[in-house]
């Protein structure tokens, strides 16, 4: 966590996710990979054909989505927990963001936010925590395939655990998950078993931002 002046300016961390690795994974073709119980995507167009995905809402104006702005302008935030609902504007959300290891703040930030913090830098609301920014995205309604696109930083390393409806889990490590530094990068994974949560492990954030710009699903 850093400050200037009397705004909170977003940082991120290193964590150890749950769960363990699942062994055998193996190239099925552009853009997908088999492991395990869930397929991975790295092409989005891929996964869009495979799954029929859409887009969950986010809000049209970064600055307009809370009433709170500790980091300033193009940016609102809410604590963590509660964390942010999806869709936007839904009178019953069906999916929740938190931020565990966050510093209270969890927030959307657009176009015009720069705490030379974040490379690239949002060019749509997008969500990213103050702290460490290792994300929980928990679905109320169970999904059998969930795409996102990640904004990386310098390091661009992540591990991402899938948890099912029977409480099994299958972690994918950052090789599968191939992604590339300072881009906005997708990934995206197809189960057998029905989606509970999903665990976004951030690395070397400390300095530079990680964050979610969009969420697609299919049920």
């Amino acid at each position: 966590m850093n400050m200037r002046g009397s705004m909170w300016v977003l940082g991120c961390g290193v964590l150890v996710s749950c769960g363990a690795p699942t062994q055998g994974a193996e190239s099925e073709g552009l853009g997908t990979q088999g492991q395990g119980l869930a397929q991975v995507f790295t092409v989005q167009a891929d996964f869009m054909a495979a799954t029929g995905a859409t887009l969950v809402p986010f809000p049209a104006d970064a600055f307009a989505a809370y009433p709170d702005h500790p980091s300033g302008a193009a940016s609102s935030c809410v604590l963590t927990p509660p964390g942010i609902d999806l869709p936007w504007g839904s009178s019953a959300p069906t999916i929740n963001v938190l931020a565990p290891r966050a510093n209270a703040w969890l927030c959307f930030v657009g176009p015009g936010w720069n705490h030379n913090n974040t490379n690239p830098l949002p060019v749509k609301p997008t969500i990213l925590a103050n702290g460490e920014d290792d994300f929980e995205i928990a679905f109320l309604r169970p999904v059998s395939s969930v795409g996102l696109e990640l904004l990386t930083n310098r390091l661009g390393q992540h591990k991402v655990t899938l948890t099912f409806t029977d409480a099994t889990q299958e972690v994918f490590e950052d090789a599968v998950l191939d992604t590339n530094p300072n881009a906005f990068e997708f990934v995206g994974f197809q189960s057998s078993k029905r989606i509970r949560s999903i665990f976004i492990d951030t690395a070397g954030g400390a300095s530079v931002n990680e964050g979610i710009a969009a969420i697609w699903t299919a049920p």
